[in-house]
């Protein structure tokens, strides 16, 4: 290697170690300050995945065949995750009989399920066991016809 191309190399070199210590300086210089003046960080909403719900469907009052649904719940902070995880077999079951008891059809005469009913019957078990400062919402995802 030429002395041109190592002179060069450890220019770049000393640059970037100057960079970063001013960096650090920068940031540490201003810590106290950041620190003093009470920073809050906002909640990160989180989601719990409650995969393949199963809808019974029914025409004219027979039942006619399933659909699988699979939904997230929305919390208000991230943390509780874990919380609500560990109650998710609680909850699946809660769903499970609020949703082979009442009718998931809509009432307005078109074919189909209504989703609004489902997420609301969901969003209302939800607040029932986990209560309103856990959960934020619920979405759903994704609906499967079954094959019969």
């Amino acid at each position: 290697m030429s002395s041109k191309k190592i002179i060069i190399a450890a220019f770049v070199f000393i640059f970037l170690l100057a960079a970063a210590g001013g960096t650090i300086f920068l940031v540490l210089g201003n810590f106290e300050q950041l620190s003093e003046e009470g920073l809050t960080f906002e909640k990160v909403p989180g989601y719990v995945a409650v995969d393949g719900v199963s809808l019974p469907i029914a025409r004219n009052r027979k039942f006619s065949h399933y659909m699988f649904m699979d939904a997230k719940i929305v919390l208000k902070d991230r943390s509780d995750s874990d919380m609500v995880f560990a109650e998710l077999p609680f909850y699946r079951d809660m769903i499970m009989k609020k949703l082979h008891k009442e009718k998931v059809g809509r009432e307005d005469g078109v074919p189909g399920i209504d989703i609004r009913a489902v997420k609301e019957h969901m969003y209302k078990t939800a607040i029932e066991l986990y209560g309103e400062t856990v959960v934020d919402g619920v979405l759903v995802t994704k609906m499967i016809l079954s094959s019969n």
